[in-house]
């Protein structure tokens, strides 16, 4: 199935390379991004893996961490007929049930 990150997700992809590379260096920064692109792109092959939202049932997630320990990154997305949808990237210590839920 056809993998579509939103434009918001895009920036959201962006947002977390700056902070990488702010912190880690570029080249970690870079890896990085590759990382979740990969994990991103193989939801078109197991998107039934993700777990639903309470506060959004429209919705499910999937945490993608690199190791084991610490916060994950989560991408929330929709599936329909078409695709996969990706909605957004949230870092696992945000209050991102919340940001869901107001945006309905």
């Amino acid at each position: 199935m056809k993998v579509i990150v939103s434009p918001i997700a895009r920036g959201e992809l962006a947002e977390i390379w700056a902070w990488n590379v702010e912190d880690k260096g570029i080249r970690r920064a870079d890896s990085y991004i590759d990382f979740l692109d990969k994990s991103i792109s193989a939801l078109g092959k197991n998107y039934q893996r993700g777990k639903k939202i309470g506060v959004r049932p429209d919705l499910r997630y999937i945490q993608i961490r690199r190791r084991t320990g610490g916060f994950a990154h989560l991408a929330v997305y929709s599936v329909d007929e078409e695709a996969v949808n990706v909605l957004h990237i949230f870092h696992g210590a945000q209050d991102w049930e919340n940001k869901l839920a107001e945006e309905q």
